[in-house]
């Protein structure tokens, strides 16, 4: 081989080098880092970081990093990553007095906005066409995003909607927790989105209405683009989430609950909903309530389903587990009894022997919704 043929070898390896390190992928630690960057004027973590830590070493960024490398992994709620990071900063004494329940609430901001999280169960369909990360509402300090999930053979046309709204006591969770509930339903024929919300202790309760709110409003406001009937718009939750969707149900319209996220020129009155393991906010069992979410007693009954029910509120399907110690079953009781008590159509059925969350890890409960909102929206072939 001779010098020059040495030459452009050795030139074609340099090259090809230098290319891999110009296309070198982020890591999860800098990925994780844009995204906390990107969403700091809602989260506070760097402005926070700046007025209550005293000292920043090495070491405490190394800390950091562990945290936000703990955070950016975890499937399940990051609460022992947030008390890890919290130990670390008592230990060190780093923290300035007084701050250490606003260093406490930014940590737990920042971990159930930006975890990985994980689907509630496993579920794929080839038959539908995804549209991901579309911008729903937005606010000073943050957007919000929704994923849309519409049936290649629709049954119907235009298409009825559902609204998937997630639970976890309005603090955890994402939009792909309740990723599997909307591609089911597309599977039968429905569009559906999942969408994200603002979360305590980032917000108020108030704020998360509103969110539901503008998740309507959205889908009515794009139905034409989309193929979808403005008129069958439906929406399920479960835990936390059947509380904002039997909200959806019971106040249509009402100003002191829509918010500003957009879309407010159309309405934001959702035609079924389905309720999995939902509280019922019944003000005469429920005297702690207010206290938990920070709010008055008066602006509770604003939002309680229970409180807001009347002749015109939308077709409800409640499902429950007996034996649910977190949403006791007497919630879902409560809420069909007040609805036969007005005349608006309601139907319950209970998983017996099943606690809160009987309806993770299976799809028992997405089909008898599916059926429902079949039936509700006359999609029967």
């Amino acid at each position: 081989m001779n010098p020059k043929t040495n030459q452009l070898i050795l030139i074609f390896i340099f090259s090809s080098l230098f290319l891999q390190c110009g296309t070198t992928k982020p890591s999860e630690y800098e990925d994780f880092l844009t995204r906390l960057k990107n969403d700091e004027s809602y989260i506070q973590f760097f402005s926070t970081e700046k007025s209550c830590i005293t000292i920043t070493t090495e070491e405490y960024f190394q800390a950091r990093k562990k945290f936000f490398l703990a955070v950016s992994k975890e499937k399940e709620e990051p609460d022992d990553a947030i008390e890890s990071f919290m130990e670390f900063s008592r230990e060190k004494s780093i923290l300035n007095e007084g701050c250490e329940d606003k260093w406490e609430k930014v940590l737990t901001v920042l971990s159930y906005e930006l975890y990985a999280n994980m689907p509630i169960f496993e579920y794929s369909a080839s038959n539908i066409n995804e549209y991901r990360d579309i911008v729903f509402a937005k606010y000073p300090n943050k957007k919000l995003s929704l994923d849309l999930f519409i049936p290649q053979e629709p049954v119907m046309e235009p298409i009825p909607c559902i609204v998937a709204i997630h639970g976890g006591g309005w603090v955890v969770n994402r939009r792909i927790w309740f990723e599997p509930f909307a591609k089911y339903l597309a599977s039968k024929g429905l569009a559906a989105v999942t969408i994200d919300y603002r979360k305590l202790p980032g917000v108020e309760i108030m704020d998360i209405i509103h969110d539901s709110k503008a998740a309507v409003r959205w889908v009515r406001a794009n139905a034409e683009k989309y193929g979808i009937n403005p008129n069958s718009i439906g929406a399920i939750g479960a835990s936390a989430g059947g509380h904002l969707v039997t909200l959806l149900g019971t106040t249509p319209n009402d100003p002191k609950l829509e918010g500003s996220g957009g879309n407010n020129q159309v309405s934001s009155a959702v035609q079924a909903v389905v309720g999995i393991a939902t509280p019922a906010f019944n003000l005469e069992k429920e005297s702690r309530l207010n206290k938990m979410l920070g709010v008055s007693k008066n602006e509770l009954k604003v939002i309680s389903p229970y409180e807001n029910i009347d002749g015109k509120s939308a077709p409800l399907f409640l499902i429950h587990g007996t034996e649910d110690k977190i949403v006791p079953a007497h919630n879902s009781q409560d809420l069909y009894d007040k609805y036969l008590a007005v005349g608006a159509h309601v139907e319950l059925t209970w998983i017996e022997g099943e606690g809160h969350g009987f309806y993770e890890g299976n799809d028992r409960a997405i089909k008898m919704a599916t059926e429902f909102f079949i039936k509700q929206f006359s999609m029967e072939k």
